[in-house]
């Protein structure tokens, strides 16, 4: 009102400028505003600690439930690793006289695949040598660590599983006179 009163005094009379006038002369007490903000503040200023304390109970319970989920996944991964497999003991039985032998194809038994999950290359391919009765060099010792998922059958010749294996890029193998070698 003061703005419009300066901008167009011709729409206010005399009295209603004098009035605006008087109002101006008298100062607001300084020393009651500051006691009141002080008072106001003072409040403010004694919830703080309290919503520090909410701040830092919240980063906590973060960081705990990080580090819990970051064990749990720890665990999965330490038990979900494959165990090195069992040597089994056989033991030779003699077959009784009586029991009459029965001339058996291998074509009419069916072979299942041994399925190697997240294995490593040295653990496999001993299996498989140990099969075809060949032997397993490897030239470079970090080529035993690397680990595949690798279906394998027993009726397969040990050529074409060498081939199949080739087809992984990380490896390269010869089969050379009762040999795999690994380069």
């Amino acid at each position: 009102m003061f703005l419009d009163m300066q901008e167009h005094p011709e729409k206010y009379s005399d009295e209603q400028l004098e009035a605006m006038m008087d109002e101006l002369d008298h100062l607001p007490d300084v020393d009651k505003a500051w006691h009141e903000f002080e008072q106001n503040h003072h409040q403010i200023a004694m919830r703080s600690p309290r919503r520090w304390l909410k701040v830092a109970a919240s980063i906590i319970g973060v960081l705990m439930a990080s580090g819990i989920a970051f064990a749990a996944i720890h665990i999965v991964r330490h038990y979900q690793k494959p165990q090195a497999p069992e040597t089994e003991q056989t033991t030779c039985v003699k077959a009784p006289d009586n029991i009459i032998s029965a001339d058996i194809t291998t074509d009419s038994i069916a072979v299942e695949p041994r399925i190697f999950d997240n294995v490593s290359l040295d653990t496999m391919l001993y299996e498989i040598a140990d099969n075809y009765h060949v032997a397993v060099e490897f030239q470079r010792e970090e080529s035993r660590q690397l680990r595949f998922h690798f279906e394998w059958k027993s009726s397969e010749s040990i050529d074409r599983v060498v081939e199949r294996l080739n087809n992984f890029e990380a490896v390269n193998i010869i089969c050379e006179s009762e040999k795999l070698i690994v380069k």
